[in-house]
């Protein structure tokens, strides 16, 4: 493991990747503050959406800064996902609000009313909305989140459609429903975060099966290459005093790379400041070329980019 600027190797078997040190340096006076959302259009233009001054980063493949906006727009910046026609779409738990957005930043469409949350735990639409995705019809789907144990799918202008789930543990039940994507028959995955599991869903909200394996999942998405790629946050960070807090070094922080079946393909995390590892995975993206962009959160609050080696 190199700590010297040069680049590290991680992860296993066919899928290994080279980190690039010193990725994406900021102007001086700025910084990176939780990396919650990375998204990738399809120009390869990279999108960061953090909490900083500057809350959507938008860098080309080299690192460099193309644009930035949403000053005084967010309040505390979540996840972020790309459509196909390089819209966005961005949550917010500080103001409980999803937002859609043009790739320049025109806001397009809201959910939600600003500092209006739900009733905790009832159900309804939002208290700390998590995490976006879009359904093969073009449904919002919207993971409902840290102030709720909900799954709502929304129409393409915004017409609420369906909800689903509750507190618990037990199928369709959630524990911090934190990310959500659409695979590409169409099929419901949900990152259940406490319960430390994927589950799977059909697109109207039917439960299927849960995944196992992963250490409290941050973000979920599906490669080009149809694997699915997931952000552990692991159990070094974020935890509340009533949670047990299993070994950092046995359950860190990193990347997993699963099957269509939920099967370990891959991954790396060693939950060390040392470049290349990850203190606490939240978001992940992938560019046309293979490579993966790591956005971190609470101490690690970086965003760092590794090469795919073939």
């Amino acid at each position: 493991m190199a700590n010297d600027g040069s680049p590290m190797r991680v992860s296993y078997g066919e899928y290994v990747y080279e980190h690039v040190p010193g990725w994406a340096p900021l102007p001086d006076g700025w910084e990176w503050n939780h990396v919650v959302g990375v998204g990738v259009d399809s120009q390869d233009n990279i999108y960061a959406y953090n909490r900083s001054a500057h809350p959507m980063i938008v860098l080309d493949k080299g690192g460099g800064i193309q644009a930035t906006w949403g000053e005084d727009v967010f309040t505390t910046a979540h996840h972020l996902f790309v459509g196909p026609d390089d819209t966005l779409y961005t949550t917010d738990i500080g103001d409980d609000t999803v937002r859609k957005w043009s790739s320049k930043g025109e806001q397009l469409l809201m959910l939600g009313t600003p500092n209006e949350p739900a009733e905790p735990f009832s159900g309804k639409p939002f208290n700390k909305p998590t995490d976006v995705a879009l359904g093969h019809d073009g449904s919002i789907y919207v993971t409902d989140g840290y102030g709720n144990a909900r799954v709502h799918q929304f129409t393409p202008d915004g017409s609420l459609i369906r909800s689903w789930g509750e507190r618990g543990s037990g199928p369709g039940q959630f524990q911090i429903p934190h990310s959500i994507c659409v695979d590409d028959t169409g099929l419901v995955y949900v990152a259940d975060r406490e319960n430390s599991r994927i589950q799977v869903f059909q697109a109207d909200g039917q439960y299927l099966r849960e995944w196992r394996g992963v250490h409290r999942p941050d973000h979920i998405l599906q490669g080009a290459d149809g694997h699915f790629y997931v952000a552990e946050l692991g159990w070094r960070q974020g935890l509340s005093p009533t949670q047990p807090t299993p070994n950092a070094i046995s359950h860190p922080s990193g990347v997993k790379i699963l099957n269509s079946e939920g099967g370990w393909l891959g991954g790396w995390g060693m939950s060390t400041d040392t470049p290349g590892d990850i203190i606490a995975g939240h978001a992940l993206a992938i560019d046309s070329e293979g490579s993966i962009y790591v956005g971190e959160t609470l101490d690690g609050a970086r965003l760092q980019k590794y090469i795919r080696v073939r």
